[in-house]
C-alpha cells in the first residue's frame, strides 16, 4: 500500500467513516456487482479471502472477510457447497474441488437449517387459525344483534 494515491486514500478515508454496518453493506453489494462468482453462488477456493482482501484495497480487511464469511453461510452457497463439484476464484476459474467432507459438512448445515425451520412453518398455520377464529366469532355474534 506504499503506493496508494492521494484519491485511493481519501476514498478509503471517506469509506471508513462510514458506520461498519454501511461499510459491510457497501462492500457486499460491491462484491456482487463484480465477481460473477458471487452473483452465482458458486463454491469458492480455498484461500479467496485473501485474494478478495487484495482485490479489494479501499476497504478495511476484517469488513471484507465478514462479508465473505456472510456469503458463505448463506442457504444457497451452502446448498451449491452440498452439490460438490468444482471450486472457482475471483475470475470465475476453476482451482479445485470441493471435497467429499466440505460437501457432507454443508448438507449437514443445510439440514440443520430445515430441521430449525421445520417447528416455525408448523406454528405458523396454527397462529394462523388462532388469529382467524375471534374475527369469526365477533362477525357471527353482530350479526345475530
Amino acid at each position: 500500500m506504499a503506493n496508494e494515491t492521494a484519491l485511493g486514500a481519501a476514498l478509503k478515508n471517506a469509506v471508513q467513516s462510514l458506520s461498519k454496518k454501511s461499510q459491510t453493506e457497501m462492500i457486499a453489494a460491491h462484491v456482487y456487482a463484480k465477481y460473477d462468482v458471487f452473483k452465482q453462488f458458486r463454491p469458492l477456493a480455498l484461500g479467496i479471502h485473501e485474494a478478495l482482501i487484495a482485490a479489494l484495497p479501499q476497504f478495511d480487511a476484517q469488513l471484507v472477510s465478514r462479508v465473505l464469511a456472510n456469503h458463505c453461510r448463506r442457504q444457497r452457497y451452502l446448498k451449491a457447497l452440498a452439490r460438490g463439484g468444482k471450486r472457482f476464484d475471483l475470475a470465475l476459474k476453476a482451482v479445485g474441488e470441493v471435497t467429499a467432507e466440505e460437501k457432507a459438512a454443508a448438507e449437514r448445515m443445510c439440514q440443520a437449517r430445515a430441521d430449525k425451520a421445520a417447528p416455525k412453518a408448523e406454528a405458523a398455520p396454527v397462529a394462523a387459525v388462532v388469529q382467524e377464529a375471534p374475527v369469526a366469532d365477533t362477525a357471527g355474534e353482530a350479526s345475530a344483534e
